[in-house]
């Protein structure tokens, strides 16, 4: 039988004493606290869902922390907006995951197992699943758009109108689809956003083993707009058609909305003995219930092809019908005071009838959809309808009532923990009562 030499021991000892530290989960919550700040003040130039993405889903980020005194910016910017210190930082990615460490290690591992301890070890278990949680829903979850417009009484179904649909589209991922005449059908090549990442600073190259030509893309903008070229008009973008795209500023202060996030870019397709094409693909807002589609479409030998920038498309296991929009205003305006969806969701073998509206959402098989939007609205919020259309927000997360369950056994483990302190404080009182 061996031994581990002492020297071994200790330093496996110091690593797990460090590893298991309250220090370390200290430091590891300060710069949480951080991460949290910094990523706040980021809500007022970026998204929400930029946000999250850059601080709270990556490795690492350079934190943006606004200078001033009193409200008052010190060396503001053109736009009156402080300067800014400019901070390296862990993402929340590898601080989540050291603390799951330090909860395991010592939480878990080094402390003793007895009854006296077993409140805390319920109680780290449930920190533990609360950690899981999150990382299930960051890795596996995915969230969408859905939009259906209200049924006709009448029957009078419009052609290019979603009124029954099991199809929704992501609220934040693109993918280029390149499209196949085939006379009888439309054959589709899909190429996913991650691919595309390159076109944000270079020229990404496309190619296919049986595509007579190749593609590609270059100038990709995350937040565009497209403008006609006019005469007065100056821009470092190409020009197609008289059209260029442009960079969606927000204004300072102004939370931008992740319904605007257009995405955009050029494209260029070469094929031999023939000029090269220049196309300018965006994302669409309405592609969620309106089912007619805007491809760019171009001929090559004589063989119909098509380009479509969109957003990535999934099916639920159920198809959704609106049978009733209903809105009511506050008496004497136009601001709805309430506004819900009555709709059927279909399996093909069982129908359910539900209610959808704010804080109500229709929850099967998995998938959760919230009331989010209504419409055709005009410019304040002015109804335009009918025919009204309402728009669900679709979101799949298979750890959706972890942190539900890990709440409630947390507070069973205080609960146990605080009650066994609570009862041998008791006894040992009562004890010395009776000896005196």
């Amino acid at each position: 039988m061996t031994t581990m030499p002492s020297g071994g021991r200790t330093v496996l000892g110091a690593i797990l004493g460090f590893l298991g530290s309250m220090r370390l989960a200290v430091w590891i919550l300060l710069l949480l606290a951080l991460l949290t700040l910094l990523g706040t003040f980021a809500q007022s130039t970026n998204s929400i869902h930029d946000v999250q993405r850059e601080y709270f889903e990556s490795w690492y980020v350079i934190g943006e922390l606004p200078i001033s005194v009193w409200g008052t910016p010190l060396w503001p910017d053109a736009n009156n907006q402080p300067w800014a210190l400019r901070i390296p930082l862990p993402g929340a990615v590898p601080l989540l995951a050291l603390l799951a460490v330090n909860l395991i290690v010592g939480g878990v591992l080094r402390l003793r197992w007895s009854w006296r301890n077993v409140g805390i070890l319920v109680t780290h278990a449930g920190m533990l699943m609360l950690l899981a949680a999150g990382f299930v829903k960051m890795s596996f979850s995915h969230a969408g758009m859905l939009g259906v417009f209200e049924t006709p009484p009448d029957g009078n179904l419009h052609p290019n109108r979603q009124y029954v649909t099991s199809r929704y589209s992501s609220a934040h991922d693109d993918e280029l689809a390149v499209l196949i005449d085939r006379g009888d059908m439309i054959e589709e090549r899909v190429v996913p956003e991650h691919q595309l990442w390159g076109a944000r600073r270079g020229v990404v190259a496309l190619t296919g083993e049986d595509l007579p030509f190749r593609i590609q893309v270059h100038h990709w903008i995350d937040h565009s707009r497209a403008l006609p070229k006019g005469p007065m008009v100056k821009t470092l973008m190409p020009v197609v058609d008289g059209i260029y795209l442009e960079s969606v500023p927000w204004p300072p202060g102004v939370q931008p909305l992740s319904e605007a996030e257009l995405s955009g870019c050029y494209v260029t397709i070469h094929a031999e003995g023939q000029a090269a094409i220049e196309a300018i693909l965006r994302s669409r807002r309405d592609e969620h219930f309106d089912k007619t589609r805007y491809p760019f479409s171009f001929e090559v030998r004589g063989q119909r092809y098509g380009l479509e920038l969109r957003r990535v498309t999934r099916d639920l296991p159920f198809t959704v019908r609106l049978d009733k929009f209903q809105k009511r205003d506050h008496p004497g305006t136009i601001s709805p005071m309430d506004f819900r969806s009555f709709v059927t969701a279909d399996d093909g073998r069982s129908q359910q009838e539900a209610q959808i509206f704010m804080n109500y959402p229709l929850r099967r098989d998995g998938y959760v959809l919230f009331q989010s939007g209504w419409g055709p609205q005009g410019p304040g919020g002015q109804p335009l309808g009918p025919p009204w259309y309402s728009v669900f927000e679709v979101a799949a997360n298979p750890s959706d009532t972890w942190p539900k369950i890990a709440c409630w056994v947390i507070a069973g483990g205080l609960l146990i923990h605080f009650a066994m302190k609570l009862w041998r404080f008791l006894s040992s009182s009562t004890r010395t009562a009776l000896t005196n």
